[in-house]
């Protein structure tokens, strides 16, 4: 049985493979897999403190400190498994030579092991924003069950690119660069440490196509408005994803054969 064109099978070694990942991310550290968690609260006090306190960024006129915090939050982790899937995406053939070369292994399973090196750092913000609601009396509801939903759509898209993008950085080795300064500009063009309204106004205009902006909208929708997703965004976001993942999955298998001659 196959899905995506890839089988179940594949689905289990990609998740094997994750799990090696993570384990050698952190070998040789003293606390370990603690630097999961510890890693993703010290950026985000980093970026609180700058934005939330120096700069005074509020999600609105009555808003407060905590209500910002919540707010960034919810969408600063999503954006922290965005691009931390997609650099170690864009690494993982020319990461992974010993296996393609020692063990039988199929190589579309290495980029979707490695586009869910983000998940640490999305379940410690959601679990964050999670308690900051609780404490604060903003609560919870039922709308946070959208995420299973939002997620996997997430790491489809994120799937996806990647098997373009680790394709391309066997051959091309400076991608790695042009992806660092690609995420950075769009970090400052979507609105995660601002609302949609503080950025330029031709910016405000085209934002709907930014699939980061239809990744991080849904988060704050259910976590911090308590509404339903917008499902035209949502629905953009899908049928993109899926273009992406047939495409990308295409591209990838028709140039794998050629990986061992350049690695």
């Amino acid at each position: 049985m196959s899905f995506m064109g890839l089988t179940a099978r594949d689905f289990v070694q990609a998740l094997k493979n994750y799990r090696l990942n993570l384990r050698t991310r952190f070998l040789g550290s003293r606390i370990g897999f603690a630097w999961a968690i510890l890693n993703p609260l010290l950026l985000m006090l980093v970026y609180v403190v700058v934005f939330g306190f120096v700069m005074k960024v509020r999600v609105s006129e009555d808003s407060g400190p905590m209500e910002y915090l919540i707010w960034f939050i919810s969408g600063f982790a999503p954006w922290l498994a965005i691009n931390d899937g997609i650099t170690s995406t864009a690494n993982a053939v020319i990461s992974s030579v010993h296996l393609i070369k020692s063990f039988p292994i199929k190589a579309e399973v290495l980029p979707l092991s490695y586009t869910m090196m983000g998940l640490p750092q999305l379940l410690v913000g959601i679990a964050l924003v999670v308690i900051l609601s609780l404490v604060s009396g903003a609560g919870i509801s039922l709308h946070i069950l959208w995420l299973l939903v939002v997620i996997p759509v997430m790491f489809l898209f994120l799937a996806g690119l990647g098997f373009f993008l680790s394709a391309l950085t066997v051959f091309f080795r400076d991608i790695n660069q042009f992806i660092g300064t690609v995420l950075m500009f769009l970090l400052f063009f979507t609105p995660v440490f601002y609302t949609l309204d503080q950025l330029p106004v031709i910016v405000q205009k085209v934002t709907f196509f930014n699939p980061i902006f239809q990744i991080v909208d849904p988060f704050r929708q259910v976590l911090v408005n308590h509404q339903n997703i917008n499902l035209v965004g949502f629905a953009y976001l899908f049928v993109l994803s899926a273009i992406l993942w047939v495409l990308g999955l295409r591209f990838f298998r028709k140039r794998k054969g050629l990986f061992e001659s350049v690695l």
